[in-house]
């Protein structure tokens, strides 16, 4: 049997990111006592993964009178765009306009958030010419939904 891939960041590490974003540098103290678990999770696996973390490249320490204080090193845009990368990508293979297109089947998104995405799409595509097929496949798509 193959081994599968993991996510680029896993979920643990991203909740962990998260209180990281929320609650500023932590100890491994800290932020052992900060995740919600419905076991406590030993003191040494949350270093084992803070340390794995500080491999990957995801979070830092500082050392204060002998104790490590972690902190990201990526912002919350930048590990959720790293995030959601790596999902639309295994997933639906590169393809976001499928994504989008799943959330509309099984009605996870509403007519108002497509009026808010084609808007922030239009404006984005002012700001670069990139991005102005994107939001011109957008405006297709949905017109050819709407005649459905």
């Amino acid at each position: 049997m193959t081994r599968r891939k993991q996510l680029a960041i896993t979920e643990r590490q991203f909740e962990v990111l998260s209180l990281l974003w929320e609650h500023g540098p932590s100890t491994v103290r800290e932020v052992r006592e900060q995740l919600l678990r419905d076991q406590e999770l030993p003191y040494t696996t949350v270093l084992g993964l803070l340390q794995v973390m500080e491999k990957e490249g995801l979070v830092a320490h500082d050392v204060e009178n002998q104790t490590h204080r972690y902190r990201p090193l990526l912002s919350r845009r930048q590990g959720t765009s790293r995030l959601l990368s790596d999902f639309v990508q295994r997933f639906f293979c590169g393809a976001a306009e499928r994504l989008v297109l799943g959330l509309i089947d099984a009605r996870q998104i509403s007519t108002d958030d497509l009026h808010k995405l084609e808007a922030r799409l239009a404006a984005e595509s002012t700001k670069s010419p990139r991005h102005s097929d994107a939001a011109s496949k957008s405006r297709k798509t949905k017109r050819t939904r709407r005649k459905m």
